[in-house]
């Protein structure tokens, strides 16, 4: 029942091979699906590039009023009230209307279970904004995927509420993905690699829109 070609992040979930493995052996992933029959959100790249221009501008990083403990960037920040994600560029036309939810790793699991009903009802927002939503979760997908095994190492510290498996979290995801062509869900290795990542997305001209970013930061190239 699947509409859209498998993302990144929907492959490594299902333990198959990623999307470098396919270019490999077939010349190109995305050429491969079409011709199963999927429809292609992304399309092969070499690098996400920032625009020197914008990264430049003196354009503001927004944050929603209700971030708890904002990142840090290199250029300027307003605080104003976001009715979806936490973090928006002070240029809807130059980022093409990204917003940016940051999770850590226990907030996601946290929302991917017991809050998804308001979690659904924030993304349908952005959905009839027609914006584009990057869910970024500040903790590796390998280590994500096996959080349960992660809850055990740190005696249930982190992970003690969370009641649900790394496979019910996932199945969800990729419900999600399927569902809302408009949003992807990026896995990271920390708070610094977030805000990195989130400039680098608001001064990319758009080019995250048509970009797996998961496989583009598995690669190295976000």
């Amino acid at each position: 029942e699947l509409i859209y070609t498998p993302c990144q992040a929907e492959l490594r979930s299902l333990i198959f091979p990623p999307i470098q493995y396919y270019n490999e052996i077939f010349g190109d992933y995305y050429k491969l699906c079409a011709k199963l029959g999927f429809k292609n959100k992304h399309q092969s790249f070499n690098e996400v590039k920032t625009n020197s221009e914008l990264q430049k501008s003196e354009h503001e990083i927004l944050i929603d009023t209700r971030e708890q403990r904002p990142l840090k960037f290199k250029r300027n920040v307003k605080l104003i009230k976001l009715d979806y994600g936490d973090y928006a560029f002070s240029s809807p036309e130059a980022s093409c209307k990204a917003f940016v939810e940051r999770k850590a790793v226990g907030d996601f699991l946290a929302t991917i279970s017991g809050g998804y009903e308001r979690f659904l009802r924030e993304i349908q927002r952005s959905v009839d904004d027609d914006a584009n939503l990057i869910i970024i979760i500040e903790q590796k997908l390998s280590n994500t995927l096996y959080f349960n095994h992660q809850r055990k190492k740190h005696g249930g510290r982190v992970y003690s509420k969370v009641k649900a498996t790394p496979e019910f979290i996932f199945h969800r995801v990729r419900n999600l993905s399927q569902k809302f062509p408009t949003i992807q869900f990026l896995f990271v290795d920390g708070k610094k690699e977030s805000a990195r990542v989130i400039e680098k997305i608001f001064t990319c001209e758009c080019a995250y829109k048509k970009t797996d970013l998961q496989l583009a930061y598995d690669m190295g190239k976000l």
